[in-house]
């Protein structure tokens, strides 16, 4: 059986969920919305059409050393790592309008789509860059070794 991973937002918006597969959030989206007060909604896609399942410590690894290379770690919540590790377990396609999401799954090959935006189109690195002195590091740097300034992350340019 095929199936889909499904990111908060997809939950959250209340757009119809493709039937006749099989639907699998973790724990951490049902974090999410429960803080959200979606539990109502929630017990019923749990109920129904919904299973949560954690990723391996594996995959979990393996998401992080790329979102660590393509300076993605910056932006990406626990929840955006788990989701993405739990695709690449379960070989299912992933659901996310999340960009950021997107561009992990596309590098690492984890089959993704929005559900109401396009999707991205190419693959972004980023790198931080000194709010002071304009000095750039990788994208975890998030204070300025030079002038002690905060960073903020830019998207790297192509060589």
């Amino acid at each position: 059986m095929k199936g889909y991973v499904l990111d908060t937002s997809v939950l959250y918006y209340g757009k119809d969920l493709p039937s006749g597969y099989e639907l699998v959030i973790t724990p951490g989206v049902v974090n999410e919305l429960d803080k959200e007060d979606m539990g109502t909604r929630l017990e019923l896609l749990l109920a129904t059409r919904i299973r949560v399942s954690s990723p391996s410590e594996r995959s979990l690894k393996r998401i992080e050393a790329e979102a660590e290379r393509t300076g993605d770690s910056r932006r990406l919540s626990q929840t955006d790592r788990e989701i993405l590790a739990l695709a690449l377990d379960l070989g299912y396609e992933l659901i996310t309008d999340d960009y950021s999401i997107q561009n992990i799954a596309k590098v690492m090959g984890i089959p993704c789509r929005g559900l109401d935006q396009r999707g991205i189109t190419e693959v972004f690195e980023w790198q931080a860059k000194c709010r002071g002195c304009g000095k750039l590091f990788p994208a975890d740097v998030r204070v300025c070794d030079v002038c002690g300034s905060e960073t903020k992350t830019k998207r790297k340019r192509r060589s």
